[in-house]
Parts: structure tokens; C-alpha cells; sequence
């Protein structure tokens, strides 16, 4: 379903003051973490919450970030993220990059079946790698610049790149598709991914005690290779996106953990519940139309520059929740390497009306923007956004999809100029891939050399200091084409239930995930 309207966003924020921050992957400086037990207690059933649904079981068309939890429980990644953002081994016991970062070698774990009752070696990873990367999922970019990938042996996996790509192993995680293995019988019928699992991973679905669109379980899977890092014997992900709903959930004890809106943060912790934050989304209005294929006025650089200083940033970040929202004028957070410190886009109404009249729009035009109300709770953010811009004559049609799934495929038609999405990455060269690569925030596959050029040069740095200049240039040139307009930065926030310990998030893991291939880094029951 969709509707489309013409918003007026200040009664909006006078009413609507939460938003859903819960959805996917890397963010920009530290958060706390929670309790921690000396005694914990394996088995029983831990039960998460999640904002909306699967954007697909199979997870080489799943979703990433916090949205990962739906296949990363049944299907186990090459490369294990821990809370505080370390690079540990899970199917992959080792790695190394060489050659200037464009070869990747991966020692494959021994003695680990897939629920099929294959083995796991070389050649089935490198089935499931090649799989992913041609079954059309929004995660397949993210396998980076691949040129060939071998197996010298049935425990080794080299994947060659066509440039630089030293973000390799960290997209290998539980986070990206592109990591997450899956077995030889799912791969001959990927149609069956959708009603059961075929991985390595702790656990198993089972569709049989899930219900479509409301909850998702998983089952202790029997024949996983470390029995001793499995803490729970069932794992119950609940659909709840409503951010009352969600504060009600965990505060009565309905959910062990949740996702909950900056909102419903002060609630939720009088009840006694301990609050994780971490920085994660940087929201804004992506430009798809670069080239004015649908509406003309958006291939002219002056009318992008105008629309990016249109946006009153500090009022939207003052109405959401000054605690967990920042204005932000560039398009990585405060604490990503790259972020530039006093820079990026102001607001400035004066100047941005004057921009239109040069580029030959003084008058505005009308704009259709794609968006949703789950991330976005009741279109807070894209209202304030479509508002912003009535100003300097630009008449905004919001079209709104109720669910992410249904969001990605609307932005992936190319039939909308514009959209409002957040867009995640620990550094400038990660955060301009959701406009330089193909993707729901690219959808008509748009090229811009320079910012091609710069990524290249920040990927092939030898040094860190040479790479964070590289990163910082990257920033300043994604300003200069005007492809996104920054908004606000928000820090996703979530409640961890009275009996759940080791819970961790970070600037560089804010998406917490209940499993990890070493106990010590999974979540755990005090009783």
C-alpha cells in the first residue's frame, strides 16, 4: 500500500516526536554497553523484537543491519563482528589481504556440516559467494570489485579484486548477505530458502512454528560446530513497529530486547530496563535522478545545492530528540573517519531561493519522493524534509510504503526522482558507496568520476592518516555533486530486558545480534 500527500510537517513534529532507529549496520563513535554477570544460565527462549519484517529469508536477498537477525541465526558468515567491533573468525579461522588490498585469502573452518548434511569446504563457499552476488540482492555491491574467486584446496578461498577493496572482511560478517554461507541443497532450490534454512548458523527456522508478518523462530540446531556458544534452545523474533507498542513489549517483559525510539527512551528506562546506544543512520533526501530523466530541474547542480540548504536541520533534530539526534550537514556522522569537523551544509532559505533562480527554477517544481513509515516512524523526518523544501517552491508528493520491502522494490523501479533513506558507513568511502553503486539509493546507476576517482585513491592508501585525508576530501566532493542532502544523524537505542546480559553496541557495531561463534561475545541469560 501506498498514499500519496502533500505533508504539513509542523504539526507533525508538534504530535509525532519518536522514531524507529533499529534497522541496519555501521555507525560512527562509541556507545555504552550493558551489565555484564559473572553467572548466566543456557537454554530457554530469548525473544528480540524487530520493526518490521524479513526483507527476504534467504539471505543472499535478505537485509543488513540490525535486519540481518532473520538469516543470520540460521546461516553462519565467514567473519564474526563482536560488539565492539573486532573482526573475529567464525567460518573463515583466518584471513589476509595482499597485494595492495586487492586479494583476500580465507582459511575455510573444518568439521562444520550444514543442516543439509553437507560439509562445508572451499568449493561450497565459493558456490554461495558466487550465488549471492548474482541473485539481485541489495547486498550483493558490497562483495566489492570481485575479479575472480579460487580454491587452491578444499580449505582455502581466494577472492581477487579488480581494485583496492580493504572493507573486504568486515562485509564478510553477520551483517552482509554477501558472508552469510549457504548450503549446496539451498542453493539448488532457492525458492526453499523462503520456507526453511540451509546454513551452518546456531540455529534453524522453522516455519512451522513462525507466522508470517507477526513472528520468526529459530531452533537450537543440533549439529552446530561450537555447542558451547549456543546459550538459548529457541530464539523468537517479533514483529512490532509501532514505538508505543514496542516500549509496552519490553517494559511488561513481552520481548528480552528491543529496538525502541528516542521517544519512549525515558520510559523505558524508569521502568529499570538498561538503554544501549550507539550512532548509526545518517538521514537525508537521496537525488536518484541525477540526470533529470523524470523531472529536468534535478540534473542542474544549483537546484541540488538548493534543495540541500533548504533543510532546517537543527529544528528537526531539536523535535525528534536532541539525547539522539544531531543536525548534520554532511553525509557520514560525527565520529566516522571522514567527517569533517565544522563542515557541510547550513540552512539557508535566502540562498538556496537565489540558487534556484539561477539554475532557472524560480518558481519550484513539483517532486514525488519515495518513502516509508518503519524506519521513518509516521514519516517524521521525510514531512520536516518535504516542508523544508515547500519553502524554496519545491511542492513535495510523499508516496509511502508500510514496509521495507515494499520500499526497496518501489526505489529499485526508477520510477521516483528522489527518496528518503538513511544511509550507514564507518567511513566516507563505505557511506559513498549508497550512491556511486547500484542500489535502492542509486537505482538508475549513476556515475559521477570524481567521487569514483577520490573512493579509489582513500581504498589504496597505505596509511591511516593518508586514508582519513582521502576520506575527508570524499566528503567534501559528495557535497559538491549534491547527489544526497544531509539532514540529521541518529544513534539507534535499544532496551535489554532484566534477565539478558552481555549486550554490547559501539560506534562501529551498532546492531547488536543475540550469537557468535565464541561464548564469551554471546548474549546470556542471568536466569
Amino acid at each position: 500500500m501506498s498514499a500519496s500527500r502533500r505533508p504539513t510537517w509542523k504539526a507533525a513534529l508538534v504530535a509525532v516526536t519518536t522514531l524507529a532507529l533499529v534497522f541496519g549496520t555501521t555507525a560512527c563513535s562509541s556507545g555504552p554497553s550493558t551489565k555484564s554477570s559473572s553467572t548466566s544460565t543456557k537454554g530457554g527462549t530469548l525473544t528480540t523484537q524487530f520493526a518490521g519484517v524479513p526483507i527476504s529469508l534467504n539471505p543472499a536477498l535478505g537485509g543488513s543491519g540490525g535486519s540481518a537477525i532473520f538469516t543470520s541465526l540460521p546461516y553462519d558468515s565467514l567473519v564474526y563482528q563482536t560488539g565492539d567491533g573486532k573482526l573475529i573468525p567464525d567460518l573463515a579461522t583466518k584471513w589476509a589481504l595482499s597485494d595492495g588490498n586487492t586479494k583476500l585469502t580465507l582459511t575455510i573452518r573444518k568439521g562444520v556440516t550444514f543442516t543439509d548434511g553437507a560439509k562445508l569446504d572451499a568449493a561450497a563457499v565459493k558456490a554461495s559467494l558466487e550465488y549471492t552476488m548474482k541473485a539481485g540482492g541489495g547486498d550483493a555491491r558490497y562483495a566489492g570489485p570481485v575479479d575472480t574467486i579460487t580454491t587452491p584446496d578444499s580449505d582455502t578461498v581466494v577472492i581477487t579484486y579488480k581494485a583496492a577493496y580493504p572493507d573486504a572482511p568486515y562485509y564478510l560478517s553477520q551483517y552482509w548477505s554477501v558472508g552469510q554461507i549457504i548450503g549446496p541443497k539451498g542453493l539448488a532450490d532457492p525458492k526453499s530458502l523462503l520456507t526453511s534454512s540451509d546454513g551452518t548458523g546456531q540455529y534453524t527456522y522453522s516455519a512451522a512454528d513462525s507466522v508470517s508478518g507477526a513472528s520468526y523462530t529459530y531452533l537450537r540446531n543440533k549439529k552446530y560446530f561450537n555447542p558451547d556458544a549456543q546459550q538459548f534452545d529457541k530464539i523468537v523474533v517479533k514483529v512490532i513497529g509501532d514505538p508505543s507498542a514496542v516500549s509496552s513489549a519490553v517494559t511488561t517483559g513481552q520481548v528480552d530486547f528491543a529496538g525502541i525510539s528516542a521517544g519512549t527512551a525515558a520510559t523505558v528506562k524508569a521502568a529499570g530496563l538498561t538503554l544501549v546506544a550507539a550512532p548509526f543512520f545518517t538521514w537525508g533526501l537521496t537525488i536518484a535522478d541525477t540526470q533529470g530523466t523524470l523531472v529536468p530541474a534535478l540534473a542542474n547542480s544549483d537546484v541540488r545545492q538548493a534543495i540541500a540548504l533548504a533543510i532546517d536541520r537543527d529544528a528537526l533534530a531539536s523535535a525528534l530528540s536532541p539525547d539522539y539526534t544531531q543536525p548534520n550537514g554532511q553525509m557520514g556522522a560525527k565520529g566516522t573517519d571522514g567527517h569533517v569537523a565544522d563542515y557541510g551544509f547550513t540552512y539557508d532559505v535566502k540562498q538556496a531561493k537565489t540558487l534556484m533562480a539561477k539554475g532557472g527554477y524560480p518558481d519550484g517544481f513539483e517532486l514525488t519522493v519515495l518513502t516509508e513509515n518503519i524506519l521513518d516512524s509516521q514519516t517524521t523526518i521525510s514531512q520536516a524534509i518535504a516542508g523544508d523544501l515547500g519553502k524554496i517552491g519545491i511542492k513535495v508528493n510523499l508516496v509511502v510504503k508500510n514496509s521495507v520491502p515494499d520500499f526497496i522494490q518501489a526505489g529499485l523501479s526508477k520510477q521516483f526522482p528522489a527518496l528518503i533513506w538513511p544511509v550507514v558507513g564507518t567511513n566516507s568511502a563505505q557511506v559513498v558507496t549508497n550512491f556511486t553503486q547500484p542500489g535502492v539509493t542509486n537505482p538508475f546507476g549513476n556515475v559521477n568520476e570524481t567521487l569514483n576517482k577520490l573512493y579509489a585513491q582513500a581504498q589504496s592508501s597505505t596509511s591511516a592518516t593518508a586514508r582519513t585525508k582521502a576520506y575527508e576530501t570524499l566528503t567534501k566532493a559528495a557535497n559538491d555533486a549534491g547527489w544526497f542532502a544531509p539532514a540529521i544523524s541518529t544513534e539507534n537505542v535499544f532496551a535489554i530486558g532484566k534477565t539478558i546480559t552481555n549486550v554490547k553496541a559501539s560506534a562501529l557495531n551498532p546492531n547488536p545480534l543475540p550469537q557468535a561463534p565464541d561464548a564469551q561475545y554471546a548474549w546470556k541469560r542471568t536466569k
